[in-house]
């Protein structure tokens, strides 16, 4: 195995080999003969190159798993006790981390409510350390650890490995990320956005790389969009993509937290259902009074018991981000638009008025080619996608 600075570490030793790995990911558990079916390759090259991934215990093999075609063969799969990677995702108010096998399984888990957006980069960083050293920990029998994955909330350079600035987190900027976590972990660190980690997760973990052309819409305290076309992941010039949360949808001077106004993000976020929620409360009858502190998932919350106030705000919030999403549509074409699972926690009624507001607002030509689903993954996402991600790069040649 051979080693990328600052990225991973290689499991298939030629091009023969990745395109094994590959299919065997996608497609597992296969024969050796539905590889040969899949790639065109020559049966002698699939056998020898397959014979080498087993004795290096990349892969493994199990009598009569493979029941495809008219009787039952040996099935290919990846091996999971081969190796590991750790996964960590930071946001304003969350860590989220997760240990990763060689098969894209994840065996540990752990999340920690804490309050990063007022924290000192110092702090944060143990933070962070504390988190992967706990799932490092858990990990002791799960093989080789193959890298470790930094999913960041705001602008990177994934060249350099520093996080450049994050709008939820004051005091994030410029911190070089990489280089901290390989100097105390001595593995390999990929730094990733949650844009591109999270359409990651959700291709790889409940796609399974399935639909070539679709649209993540993230949704939280910010918001934002993954978008994977033509089968690339696309994170534009210096992974700016996806800011879908700094779109002007009003002319109204609503601050937003970039520094614009009117943007979707001041306007439809969890942190504006809190705001506006707080704001419009007194003397109205609803289920959020006498809170001392509302959130965006209350708002959310209340919405799905019908609470009058709440829905009035998240409906005016999803009408917003139902005609933006729209625009992208309109402008990409995307067999797929998936939304956050946290959408479904405004209740079905909600959820039902978001896609109209979408599908009314697309072109008629678009409309019958696309199709709109919430995500069943409710959480890690960030930290799942920056995990696949270092194994999609590990069984590459």
């Amino acid at each position: 195995m051979s080693t990328d600075k600052l990225k991973n570490i290689k499991l298939a030793a030629n091009g023969t080999q990745a395109l094994i790995l590959r299919i065997v990911r996608d497609h597992s558990p296969i024969s050796r003969t539905g590889i040969v079916d899949k790639t065109g390759q020559p049966h002698a090259a699939v056998s020898r190159s397959t014979a080498l991934l087993l004795e290096k215990r990349i892969l493994t093999e199990e009598a009569r798993r493979d029941t495809n075609g008219p009787r039952r063969k040996r099935g290919l799969q990846l091996n999971g006790d081969y190796g590991y990677v750790l996964s960590v995702e930071y946001g304003p108010d969350r860590i989220e981390g997760i240990v990763m096998n060689t098969a894209y399984e994840t065996v540990e888990k752990f999340a920690i409510e804490t309050d990063l957006a007022s924290l000192s980069q110092a702090a944060i960083i143990n933070q962070m350390t504390k988190c992967l050293e706990q799932l490092q920990a858990k990990a002791r029998n799960c093989g080789i650890c193959l890298g470790i994955a930094a999913v960041d909330p705001g602008i990177i350079d994934d060249i350099k490995g520093t996080s450049i600035m994050a709008s939820t987190i004051e005091d994030w900027k410029n911190v070089p990320v990489v280089e901290i976590l390989e100097k105390h972990f001595k593995s390999p660190v990929k730094l990733l956005s949650t844009g591109i980690s999270k359409i990651r997760a959700v291709d790889r973990l409940e796609l399974n790389n399935s639909v070539q052309n679709f649209i993540y819409i993230e949704y939280g305290k910010g918001i934002a969009c993954g978008l994977k076309l033509n089968g690339t992941y696309i994170s534009g010039q210096g992974n700016l993509a996806g800011e879908l949360g700094h779109l002007r949808v009003t002319d109204a001077q609503i601050p937003c937290s970039c520094g614009g106004v009117g943007c979707l993000e001041a306007l439809a976020s969890l942190s504006a259902l809190a705001k506006n929620a707080s704001l419009a409360i007194a003397g109205k009858s609803s289920t959020l009074a006498g809170q001392k502190q509302i959130s965006g998932m209350d708002v959310l919350r209340a919405a799905a018991q019908h609470d009058r106030l709440a829905s009035r705000i998240v409906d005016e919030a999803f009408e917003k981000i139902g005609t933006a999403v729209a625009g992208l549509v309109n402008i990409l074409s995307p067999k797929m638009v998936l939304f956050d699972s946290i959408i479904e926690q405004a209740g079905p009624e909600t959820v039902t008025m978001l896609l109209r507001t979408l599908q009314k607002s697309v072109l008629i030509s678009h409309q019958s080619q696309l199709e709109t689903k919430i995500s069943v993954i409710k959480s890690h996402l960030g930290a799942l996608g920056g995990a696949a991600a270092i194994l999609d790069d590990c069984i590459t040649a």
